[in-house]
Order: structure tokens, then C-alpha cells, then sequence
């Protein structure tokens, strides 16, 4: 028997009631009718061969009419006519008496035009016309409804926002302080409101892209010359609501997948699924390094290079009050810990570079610097510059005699303090939840010291120490023959100005034009008490007038002695690199004569000026260093452990060591804490422009500089995020077209693809060959791309689905028709039915006992 000749609810098999179901109601009851009929003909008004018919009613308030029945669907209503005969209870095979075409016609203003509405079809599918089923509202609603309305505002809201998310993963644009930890937002709310946007873009995406699908499909569905929709396609809203239906009916993608709103569904559920983990990738914001700006930076300076009364002002000695001398007291201690510090640094930097077996050349450009703390916190990191007076093996063959010239410079202090300084803006590692990082390359000056110690026989020096002038007042010191003069040996030596005014130069040596002394220079030599012993220093900063300190060494490796001259300036030759991190601290180092270094101090002017002299200032500072370090300990013998790290450094051959530094290297890191300590709170550029060597109101010097910062920015990290644009670009175009169709539509129709309305237009419509068998499993295979349309009979102001095509209209069906079987020609009875209408679930057992009470 074919699956049309049904009567809700019951099936019937012709002139059987074996097969009728035992529904446990009283059949007698006159508002339970069953019918039974038998197939006729088309053309055939009754006869004999019908059966009388039964009525059946099983109380459901939808089949009150006893005389209603369904007819097949179209390829089975060509061939039979399922309606009772005249003769089986004066029903006759024409359609209803209640369907008078005219009446509608005139009582109906609508039907302008016959053939736009379904009333005969409603009426041949069903035996008497559901009347109960009178719609309650039109299918239409207008613009400025509520379900309209806001329909429409989510498509504003999810266009404006995508848009603007679009906008700025392209843009990438950096917030600054506007979002850090002390000013403005903080970065976990601003994380937190880009992944709550992100989030309504999202849900807005998705409730704009299908409400847009509902209104094409149904549209559709109304046109009467269109191909209708398919099951498949109204599955499509599931892709987009649930992903993973994608996989669990994977046929539904295949029939509906390939066509133009098949491919826009997809993009649309791939778009919404990975939507927030695209702005995660591409707006949320997150530290971010930029790229190398240019930028004038400023900084505050309060005195000149070099001023050591400022230096021991500055000095934390709060503690020892009343004591005119603790501000020096505390400078030398400060100069003792940071010096002896760097030394050994420096010593252990050098037996670990031999321990691992670099080698290290004797170019100086290539050889290990010293460091030093600032402020306990940053590491500086020195360099040498002037290197090309630094080769011992040139300057011995122009000179005739071992001399080890360097030059060490330090990067600038006051670089700290101004890029620390809130007027310069930049964000600091505290501002990014300690995690943040930047680089300054400042174009300022660096400090220096030069340290030139050349090698002299006991003769050459002869001239310069007291104990060898004639006349000398001295005494012995019971170290060998060692004399030294007596306590008061400096006033035996003549004044550096004589009765005339005029300079005295003392005594002419062999090294006068290497230490650029006498009168050709305007400056004067040392002169020391007495020669020292080995691994003694001795130390002068007593010559009138003079920029620089002396030392004398003995090297108990060499006869010689060695005399080091020390002095210092600023060297434009450097740029100060500084580099701050949450992470990994502070440091900073001078990057000094590279002539592709576009931050170096000297390229701030053009053409370049008069650069400046060796600090006359700075001979105080390292007399205050010297004291501290007992650095002239050689005139009482007392073998120092300094000075005999030192003097065992001293030069024997006319080349730089590959196993150990130099004493000039040695000396210059020794003394580096005198110039980083000289040039805190001073100028950034090579002159001072005051009279007053301190001053009261600090001076804001502007300086060029180069800088990359981190900052909260709204981008990627990674290369490979750029695959996001993917997901982000379909959304705001997708938002954008939907917009478009919702302003060009006067209003909206009722979505028959939502469940509810799919549910009521469904169960009051007719039965249907065309799915024959999927009221158990579910459509599928050919079920699926079924065409469908929605009828409308005025006569009953009713809705109802209809075949849009007795075949599918493309693909491997569409030749495929409706194969008139039976159901029990799809195989064996198989139900799970009665096992579970019986059972309980344990999610209603609460409700169950509630109602049971």
C-alpha cells in the first residue's frame, strides 16, 4: 500500500481492520471516527467497490473535522483519487463545497490573480479544508516592527564594529599611555573589553547571518517560478549555530555546500567560529615592540663636567652629621667600592676569555672593555676609541721606546635619567605590567680617560724625581738602597711660576714632546719624592695648572719603570645605547667611532666645531679616586694589592698581550668610576654655558636620539597571524552586505527555517511521498535536496508546504522520481518505539513524580 493514503493519525490498509492500531479509545464514542477507504480511479465518483467508510478521531484538537483526510502528492495524485465517494457518507470526489473559487474571488480583495495562490491544491490535498488553521498574523512584518528593528540594529552594531576591527588590525595601531599600568587603562581590562566586543561581534555576526539566510531562503520558498528550497539548505543556519553539525550530517554539505549560499554559509561559519581567536591575534592589545624612531629627547643638567664638589654633595652620607669632611669620606668609599669592583670585573672577564681559549688580538679595537653599575641597577659597558694611537708596535717604531696609549669611554648617565624622565613620554617597563622593554640611542657625548704609560730607564727619569736632584734632602727607607726625600721635600722644589711670572718647566726629559711638556706646551712634568720599588706605585696630582695625574710603576718583570699619564675629556666620537627591559634589567654601553652610526654626538653638527679639552675639573676628581685607592702607597713601600695587580701589567715587548691586558687598560677601567661618577647630572653636549659651575634651576638640553620602544598595540606578533585577515575580512563584508539587504527590504517575513515556524508550517501541511520514510531517521540522500515551496490558500487565509518540483532540479536525483511503494517495502519493521515511550529519563524524574503527584 502506498505511504499516501494516510489518515491522520492512524494508517489504514484497505478493507482491513487487522491493521488498524489499537489506540485503547471507545470507538463508539461519536467524536472518534476511523475511515477506511479504498483507492479509486481518478475520474471514478464511488461504486460499488468502495468501502463504507469509518471515521476516526483520536481528540487532537487539529483533526476535529472527521471527514479529514490527505491526498498523495502530485505524481500519486495524477493517477488516484483518495477522497471518499458521494455514496461513502455524500462526500463527493469534486473538491470541498467549501472551496468555491468565485466566493474567494469576491470576498477576498487579494486575489487579484488566480494563479498567485494555492487554493485548489489546498483543497485537492486536503479532504475538507482546516479551517482551525486560520494564520493569526500576515507573513509580512514592517520596517519598524521590533523583530525588524532590531534585527536591523545588531546588523548596524555587528557592521560598524567589524569594520572597525578590520580598520584596526590593519592599521595596527599602538595606544601608549592611553592603556599601561599607571596611567590610563589597565592592560588586563583592555584585554578583557577587546575579548567581550570581540565576543558581541560574534553573537551579533552570527544572529544577523541567519536571520539574513532565513529571509533569502523563505523568499524564495514564497516565489512561485523559483526552484524553492531544500532540506539541506534549511540545515545551512545549523553550520553557523553549531560547527560541528558539519560533521555529524555531513551529507547536508555536500548537496548544499557547492551552491552560492552554500559557500557564503561556510566562509560565514568558519568566520564566526575562529572570529574571537582572530581578534585575539590581531586587536587584542599586547606589548609590541615598534620599529626606530627619530626623536628629540631632553634632560635635565645641574653642573659641569667633573665638578667634585657637586660629586660629594651628592653623595649619601646622611649619616654622619656635624663632620665638614664626610661628603669626601663618602665619595672615597663610593670610589673605593665601585673601582675595586670594576677592576676585578674586568681581571675575571679576561681569565675566562683565556680559560675558554678565545683568542684575543693585540688590535685594540677587538679587545675586552670594563663595566660598571649605575645606580646599582644598570650595567655599563665601556669602549675603546681613539685606537689608532693604541698600537704599541707603530708608536715604538716612531717613537723608539714602548708606549701603551689608550683611550676608555664611558657611555653618558645622564641618558637614564631622561629617558626616565615622564617629559620624554616613554613608557616605562612599569607602565606594561613590568614586562615592557626599550632602546635609546642618544647622540650626546660620552666621558673619557686617557691613560698613556710609557716605559723610561732610571736615567730618562732621573730629571723628575726629587731624590736624584742635586742638593736633595733626603734619607733612607731601609728597602735596599732605596733613599726617599724627607717630609719636607716639596718645598725644596722650585714654584711653577718664577719671580717674573712666568712658567718654570723644571727639568727637560727624553719624553717632553711625547708628554707634550714644556714650554712648546705650555705644560709642565711631575716630579716625584723617589723611585719606587716593585710592585709600588707612586702618584702626582700636585703640578700646578696641569689637566692630568701622574703615576710611576715598577714591574718587578722589567728594569724599567713605567709613567702613566691620566686625563679625561668628553669624546664626540660616541653615541650612548641604553636598553631597559621588566625582564632582564638595565644597561647601556658607548658605541664609539663607526662611521655608519647615525645617532653619534658629532653628526648633531655640521659643519663640526672646536671639540672640547681634557677637563681641568677632572684632576680633583681623580685625586679623590687616587686617595682612596692608596694609590701612592710607593712612597712608604706598602705593596698594595691594587698596585701589584697593576705594575705586573706593565709592558716588557712593543705589542699588546694576548694572555693578560695592559697596565694602561687595567688603569683605565681602574679609574673609569671617576668619569661615569663626573658626568652625572651634566651636560649632554661638549661645552657648559654658565658661569657658575653648579647651578640652582637645572638646564633642559635637548638632544637627537633614536629610540624603539614597547607598548601596548592593537597587531600580531607573528608572521603567520596574518592568516586571520581571513576570518576577519569575511565578517565585515559579510555584515556589510547583509546591512545593505535588510535596508533594501521594507520589512522582514516569517522565517520558516527557525524551528518553531519550521514545526507549525510542517505538521499543518500535507503528507508527502516526496521523504517518504525519513519520519523515523530523518531525511537523507535524496530527501535532502528536495525542492520546496511555501502555498498559501486564501479560502482558509492557510500556509502550507508544497513540492516545488516533482524531482530535485540538479545533481544525481534529478532523475530520480518518487517510487510508488509501500512502506513495508522498505524492509522489516524496526522501532525502538514502544521500548522507549515506556522508559524514563533520569533527567525527568523530578517532573515526572511531579506530575504524578
Amino acid at each position: 500500500m502506498s505511504p499516501h493514503f494516510l489518515s491522520r493519525p492512524a494508517y489504514h490498509r484497505v478493507n482491513s481492520d487487522s491493521y488498524l492500531p489499537d489506540d485503547g479509545l471507545d470507538n463508539s464514542s461519536p467524536f472518534f471516527h476511523r475511515t477506511s477507504f479504498t483507492r479509486v480511479p481518478v475520474g471514478a465518483r464511488g461504486g460499488s467497490g468502495a468501502s463504507t467508510p469509518r471515521s476516526y478521531n483520536p481528540g487532537s484538537p487539529f483533526l476535529k473535522s472527521p471527514g479529514w483526510t490527505r491526498t498523495p502528492t502530485i505524481p500519486e495524485f495524477e493517477r488516484y483519487d483518495i477522497r471518499p465517494s458521494a455514496s461513502e457518507g455524500g462526500i463527493s470526489g469534486e473538491p470541498s463545497p467549501a472551496f468555491n473559487k468565485a466566493e474567494v474571488n469576491r470576498q477576498d480583495p487579494i486575489n487579484d490573480d488566480d494563479d498567485d495562490y494555492d487554493d485548489e491544491l489546498f483543497h485537492n490535498k486536503f479532504g475538507q479544508p482546516p479551517s482551525y488553521c486560520w494564520s493569526k498574523e500576515d507573513i509580512h512584518v514592517r520596517r519598524f516592527s521590533w523583530f525588524p528593528l532590531i534585527t536591523f540594529f545588531l546588523s548596524v552594531y555587528s557592521t560598524i564594529l567589524s569594520g572597525l576591527w578590520l580598520v584596526v588590525a590593519i592599521i595596527q595601531p599602538s595606544w601608549g599611555h592611553r592603556i599601561s599600568t599607571r596611567q590610563g587603562l589597565e592592560p588586563a581590562s583592555a584585554s578583557l573589553i577587546a575579548a567581550l566586543v570581540a565576543k558581541t561581534i560574534e553573537i551579533s555576526f552570527v544572529t544577523v547571518f541567519v536571520a539574513w539566510l532565513g529571509q533569502v531562503l523563505t523568499r524564495r520558498a514564497f516565489r512561485r517560478q523559483t526552484e524553492g528550497m531544500t532540506v539541506a539548505e534549511m540545515t545551512m543556519r545549523n553550520w553557523v549555530l553549531q560547527p560541528g553539525s558539519l560533521l555529524i550530517h555531513s551529507g547536508n554539505l555536500r548537496y548544499a555546500g557547492l551552491t552560492f549560499l552554500g559557500v557564503l554559509t561556510l566562509t560565514a561559519t568558519v568566520a564566526s567560529a575562529f572570529y574571537t581567536t582572530a581578534s585575539e591575534a590581531m586587536v587584542a592589545p599586547k606589548v609590541k615592540s615598534g620599529g626606530w624612531v627619530h626623536k628629540e629627547l631632553s634632560g635635565l643638567a645641574y653642573t659641569s663636567y667633573a665638578n667634585v664638589t657637586y660629586i660629594s654633595r651628592d653623595c649619601a652620607n646622611g649619616i654622619v652629621e656635624g663632620d665638614g669632611e664626610s661628603s669626601g669620606s663618602c665619595l672615597s668609599v663610593q670610589f673605593a667600592g665601585q673601582s675595586y669592583r670594576n677592576l676585578i670585573s674586568f681581571m675575571t672577564g679576561w681569565e675566562r676569555l683565556i680559560e675558554n681559549g678565545t683568542q684575543i688580538p693585540a688590535d685594540l679595537t677587538g679587545r675586552p672593555t670594563g663595566t660598571m653599575l649605575l645606580f646599582d641597577n644598570t650595567t655599563m659597558t665601556s669602549s675603546w676609541i681613539e685606537t689608532a694611537y693604541g698600537n704599541v708596535a707603530q708608536q715604538h717604531d716612531s717613537n723608539g721606546r714602548i708606549i701603551n696609549n689608550v683611550t676608555l669611554a664611558m657611555p653618558h648617565p645622564g641618558v637614564y635619567a631622561a629617558a626616565t624622565d615622564p617629559t620624554n613620554g616613554i613608557l616605562q617597563p612599569d607602565d606594561l605590567a613590568g614586562i615592557g622593554r626599550y632602546s635609546v640611542r642618544a647622540g650626546v657625548v660620552s666621558p673619557s680617560v686617557n691613560v698613556m704609560c710609557v716605559n723610561m730607564d732610571r736615567d730618562e727619569l732621573a730629571p723628575l724625581v726629587y731624590t736624584e736632584w742635586p742638593y736633595s734632602s733626603t734619607e733612607p727607607t731601609h728597602v735596599g738602597d732605596q733613599r726617599i726625600g724627607t717630609e719636607d721635600w716639596l718645598e725644596h722644589v722650585p714654584p711653577n711660576v718664577d719671580e717674573d711670572g712666568n712658567l718654570y718647566y723644571y727639568n727637560r726629559t727624553e719624553v717632553d714632546d711625547i708628554f707634550r711638556w714644556g714650554e712648546d706646551y705650555t705644560r709642565q712634568p711631575p716630579v716625584f719624592q723617589l723611585f719606587p720599588s716593585d710592585y709600588n706605585l707612586l702618584t702626582n696630582s700636585t703640578v700646578a695648572g696641569s689637566d692630568a695625574i701622574y703615576m710611576l710603576a715598577k714591574s718587578p718583570h722589567i728594569e724599567q719603570y713605567t709613567l702613566c699619564e691620566l686625563r679625561s675629556w668628553v669624546s664626540p666620537n660616541c653615541s650612548t645605547h641604553f636598553t631597559i627591559s621588566g625582564t632582564t634589567g638595565a644597561s647601556m654601553f658607548a658605541h664609539c667611532e663607526d662611521p655608519n652610526d647615525q645617532d653619534s654626538y658629532r653628526r648633531s653638527f655640521d659643519p663640526e666645531p672646536e671639540w672640547a679639552p681634557p677637563a681641568m675639573d677632572w684632576r680633583q676628581v681623580a685625586l679623590s679616586w687616587a686617595l682612596s685607592m692608596d694609590l701612592n702607597g710607593g712612597a712608604y713601600n706598602n705593596n698594595a694589592s691594587n698596585a701589584r695587580i697593576i705594575t705586573q701589567l706593565a709592558l716588557g715587548e712593543a705589542e699588546l698581550p694576548a694572555d693578560r691586558p695592559s697596565i694602561a687598560e687595567a688603569l683605565a677601567v681602574f679609574a673609569s668610576s671617576t668619569i661615569v661618577l663626573g658626568s652625572i647630572d651634566t651636560p649632554f653636549v661638549h661645552y657648559w654655558s654658565h658661569t657658575e659651575t653648579q647651578l640652582r634651576n637645572p638646564d633642559r638640553q635637548m638632544f637627537n636620539a633614536s629610540l624603539i620602544t614597547q607598548q601596548y598595540t592593537s597587531g600580531h606578533v607573528e608572521d603567520w597571524h596574518v592568516v586571520f585577515y581571513a576570518v576577519l575580512g569575511p565578517v565585515f563584508a559579510i555584515n556589510l552586505f547583509c546591512l545593505i539587504y535588510f535596508i533594501l527590504r521594507s520589512g522582514l517575513v516569517t522565517d520558516f527555517t527557525e524551528p518553531q515556524n519550521l514545526f507549525a508550517l510542517a505538521i499543518n501541511s500535507p503528507p508527502s511521498a516526496q521523504i517518504k520514510g525519513s519520519c523515523g531517521g530523518g531525511p537523507t540522500k535524496r530527501d535532502l535536496v528536495v525542492p520546496w515551496r511555501v502555498a498559501y490558500a486564501p479560502s482558509a487565509n492557510h500556509y502550507f508546504f508544497e513540492e516545488a518540483n516533482e524531482k530535485p532540479w540538479r545533481g544525481r536525483y534529478s532523475e530520480i522520481g518518487v517510487e510508488h511503494s509501500t512502506g513495508a517495502d522498505a524492509g522489516p519493521l524496526k522501532s525502538s518505539y514502544r521500548r522507549l515511550s515506556k522508559s524514563t529519563g533520569w533527567l525527568d524524574w523530578g517532573r515526572n513524580r511531579t506530575t504524578a503527584q
